[in-house]
């Protein structure tokens, strides 16, 4: 919105807004994972965002993992953690819970319409089943870390695993950046590569609109 000022100088005045969410809304989720069994190995699935609704659009803003922690120690060696965006979904996959998002649950206002995801899935003990979906060739984010103690050190973590940088992706709408656009079919997969022996939790947030097509 704009607006001109006084009447000697008639500064032109901007307002930032919300994206408007016509019928629907702005919505924010944390989750996590249950206690992955040890071996969980190489891209192992981790949490899934299908969007499925025909006429709306899901505008991922902003996803966070939030932390890492084992509880049994891996081996030494390389941790990744990688945000996919996910084409021609046309099958769920399997496993996991579900977070609640029904009724007023994660709205950022009530007066918001009840969110239209139905295909999110979070890992409890193993990783998802993957579903039938084609994932871009590159993640749009991604974290490496490591499971010892630090540099030239051999000793296993037990307990929170340091993080560089918790942020995955985010679009920064005063720039002119945009959002991940989920049309129908396509959604997020957040996965993640670790060592043996590990027994482990991994924590992340996510912030999204869903909003009809012909609204930028």
């Amino acid at each position: 919105m704009e607006n001109i000022d006084g009447y000697t100088y008639r500064a032109k005045r901007v307002v930032s807004f919300p994206m408007d969410g016509g019928t629907q809304g702005h919505y924010s989720l944390v989750s996590g994972t249950g206690n992955m069994a040890a071996g969980a190995g190489t891209n192992a699935e981790l949490f899934h965002f299908r969007w499925t609704a025909p006429d709306i659009i899901a505008r991922i803003l902003e996803f966070k993992v939030t932390g890492l922690r084992a509880s049994t120690a891996f081996a030494v060696g390389a941790i990744d953690i990688d945000l996919y965006i996910a084409r021609s979904w046309t099958a769920s996959g399997t496993g996991g819970t579900f977070p609640v998002l029904s009724g007023n649950n994660q709205k950022l206002d009530t007066r918001f319409g009840t969110s239209l995801m139905v295909g999110q899935r979070v890992a409890t003990t193993a990783p998802l089943g993957v579903g039938t979906k084609t994932l871009d060739t590159q993640p749009v984010g991604t974290i490496t870390t490591h499971s010892s103690g630090g540099f030239s050190t051999a000793t296993p973590i037990i307990g929170s695993i340091y993080l560089p940088t918790v942020e995955l992706f985010k679009a920064e709408i005063g720039d002119c950046q945009s959002p991940i656009h989920l049309q129908q079919n396509e959604g997020i997969v957040l996965m993640a590569s670790v060592p043996a022996t590990g027994v482990w939790q991994l924590k992340f947030s996510m912030t999204w609109v869903e909003s009809p097509r012909f609204r930028t």
